[in-house]
């Protein structure tokens, strides 16, 4: 498949992000109907309740704060009388069902102490946790010592103030006792038996469970802790719901009348709530449906998860918006009671479910009939609250990734493919000018396929011309012998023929032309002749420490011109090879050193021997090697000397000893020395047998 067929089948995958698209925008509108259709449900219940509110007479007349009351104490509905046992297990509240909720609902006092105030069935109940280290109890009743007990002050100024005491002289039941009120609250003498109540000894003090009728507190009530000091001779206050005043607090409570109207709004996902010009809560319809709020219930997947991570909000804790049980404290809610409207998000739990708290005020133009409060349970990002739009979302989201994984790694094969030629057609000349025609992808049936066929096709025929060249040398050597033999016949006859001076001048031309040719078809087959040696060399072990020694003596007599300096290992170094070749190689070295090396100038021999390699070097003084010619030295018919006219140069020199060295396992490399005055020609021998791999 061409390239830019395979482009458009990626680019069709693209279109289905349109299709996604599409569907979005039509889950959209179906959440926006349903959105619309729930608004418009309540709408027509909040006119309900708006018409039932304006008919009560519960807001008709709205309660009146004694200013010389204590701050309000709040009064929670409880959904049955509980046992008065001690124990607070079976306190039930109409608007939080669990014992946490319950917990949340205590009034904690200066001393650590935790009161809980609730009431039904016409009676007021209360549950007190004292902390206290040292529990005394009461003596005989009205004489000291009074023990440890519990004050509660009720009733209004008109008819005057009230205080009882819950004192025992042991765990177990009891009646509330009369008192003289405050400082001391002293016990008088009798009991109250419409105020029944039980004492249970805690870990860290005493608990306290009381009843008293709703019809004498009144409108205002007060509880003081007296903890007993001194044996039981003395008395101080050790905590109390009043303030400096000693007057009982104003008692809040829910109206009947008004839960009697929210009352068919309990459960579900929606709550309402009655608040006086206070913030104080003065119905309620009930708490919302657990299985709504709960963290567990949603079960978010992975996608879910990641974009509600993404879409996440600052909102506060839903819990926050009480600043004490009953009392709406959070200040964004409290503007309703300024006469503006407000709406506020809270998180619940770990931010699964979220709850938006919308609150008008019931009266806009008699801000002291209070306000009205709507809480709804919703998914903290109201756009996935649709299972249907969820999905949506999750496929368009995999198709973008799955579309973009595509390309890129379609982008990453392109470009593997083609850097895998670039990296093969770099490798394809060797350093001796051998040529690698295979090259990868050829078999592809895409453009790179068939740029890498024309590559490798170009390859392969100027492999064929390079051994075609290569192998001219040999060729021409055999052609030219015997028609050079025929000239060099031919003038030792025509030498004997002639007489006269200027013929023979022209003879001795002759002569000497034909002498050059024949030293570089010599030269040429010497070459041959060498390649052939290294591929029918026999291996063998030899000293090549002895070997090198007697060429260096041999130098001596030839170059008579320059100085041999040998610097050779004192022990044998035996290495596998071919002797001959070695000798030839070294033959080479000295020719091209001498070649450059100024008369009477130094020509340096060294050879040095580790565990697996020989090193060989040859030095000369003389000119330094070109720049531009230095890393084709050692290739075929290359050479920087110039010629002498006596002698032809071809260049095979350095190619002879090339090859030596690449039998032998080994390389050669030629540098200028460091001060300038010369170069080195290097070559490695490796000692291993040159027939291993």
């Amino acid at each position: 498949m061409s390239l830019r067929r395979q482009l458009l089948a990626l680019v069709a995958l693209t279109l289905l992000l349109p299709w996604a698209g599409l569907r979005m925008v039509q889950q959209v509108e179906a959440s926006l109907r349903t959105a619309l259709e729930r608004s418009l449900l309540d709408s027509a219940r909040a006119r309900i309740v708006a018409t039932q509110l304006a008919a009560s007479d519960a807001l008709q007349q709205p309660r009146q704060r004694t200013p010389e009351l204590s701050a309000p104490l709040y009064v929670h509905s409880l959904t049955r009388p509980p046992l008065l046992d001690g124990f607070r297990s079976d306190w039930s509240y109409t608007r939080d069902q669990s014992d946490e909720a319950g917990a949340s609902r205590a009034l904690t006092l200066e001393d650590g102490s935790r009161l809980w105030l609730g009431i039904s069935s016409g009676y007021v109940y209360l549950f007190i946790d004292v902390v206290d280290e040292e529990v005394v109890y009461q003596g005989v009743p009205g004489e000291a010592p009074y023990g440890d007990r519990v004050a509660l002050l009720f009733g209004r100024d008109s008819d005057g103030r009230e205080a009882l005491l819950l004192a025992n002289s042991a765990p177990g039941q009891f009646y509330a006792q009369p008192t003289g009120g405050a400082p001391r609250f002293v016990p008088g003498s009798g009991y109250y038996d419409t105020a029944p109540g039980v004492w249970q000894d805690t870990f860290n003090g005493y608990a306290i469970e009381a009843r008293l009728p709703v019809r004498i507190i009144k409108e205002s009530f007060g509880v003081g802790i007296i903890d007993s000091v001194d044996g039981g001779t003395s008395a101080r206050l050790a905590a109390s719901t009043w303030d400096d005043t000693a007057e009982p607090n104003s008692l809040v409570r829910e109206s009947p009348e008004l839960n009697r109207i929210l009352r068919p709004f309990a459960g579900g996902d929606d709550r309402l709530r009655i608040l006086d010009a206070d913030g104080w809560v003065l119905a309620d319809s009930g708490p919302l449906d657990p299985e709504v709020t709960a963290d567990t219930s949603l079960s978010p997947s992975i996608i879910e998860r990641l974009f509600r991570y993404v879409l996440r909000r600052d909102d506060p804790e839903y819990v926050t918006h009480e600043s004490q049980p009953g009392y709406i404290g959070d200040p964004m809610l409290r503007t309703v009671l300024d006469g503006k409207e407000s709406t506020v998000w809270y998180r619940q739990g770990a931010a699964i479910s979220a709850i938006v708290v919308a609150a008008v005020p019931i009266d806009p133009d008699d801000l002291s009939r209070g306000a009205l409060v709507l809480e709804q349970a919703s998914d903290p990002i109201v756009t996935l609250t649709n299972q249907a739009m969820m999905g949506v979302m999750t496929t368009t989201v995999f198709i973008i990734v799955v579309g973009s994984a595509g390309l890129l790694a379609y982008a990453s094969f392109l470009s593997f493919r083609v850097s895998r030629l670039a990296r093969a057609a770099e490798s394809a000349l060797g350093p001796r000018g051998e040529i690698n025609a295979e090259l990868p992808g050829t078999k592809g049936r895409d453009e790179i396929g068939d740029l890498s066929r024309a590559f490798a096709d170009l390859l392969d025929r100027l492999r064929d011309y390079t051994n075609y060249l290569q192998s001219l040398t040999s060729k021409l050597s055999h052609e030219l012998r015997t028609p050079l033999a025929i000239v060099s016949t031919s003038l030792d006859n025509l030498d004997h023929e002639l007489t006269a001076q200027p013929g023979k001048d022209y003879l001795a031309r002759l002569r000497h032309g034909s002498e050059r040719l024949e030293s570089i078809l010599q030269a040429m087959t010497a070459a041959t002749r060498v390649e052939q040696a290294i591929t029918q060399a026999e291996i063998e072990r030899f000293d090549i420490v002895a070997v090198v020694a007697s060429c260096v003596s041999a130098f001596k007599d030839i170059y008579r011109q320059q100085v041999f300096e040998a610097k050779l290992s004192t022990e044998p170094v035996f290495i596998d090879g071919s002797p001959e070749l070695v000798e030839q190689m070294l033959d080479k070295l000295v020719d091209n050193a001498a070649g450059f090396a100024t008369d009477g100038s130094v020509i340096e021999i060294s050879l040095e021997a580790d565990s697996s390699d020989v090193h060989l070097a040859v030095v000369n003084q003389g000119p330094l090697l070109p720049e531009a010619m230095r890393h084709q030295l050692f290739d075929s018919l290359v050479s920087v000397r110039e010629s002498s006219g006596e002698k032809p140069h071809l260049g095979l020199g350095l190619y002879i000893v090339m090859l030596v060295a690449e039998f032998h396992r080994g390389q050669v490399e030629a540098e200028n020395l460091d001060d300038g005055s010369g170069v080195r020609i290097s070559v490695q021998l490796s000692r291993r047998d040159a027939r291993t791999t």
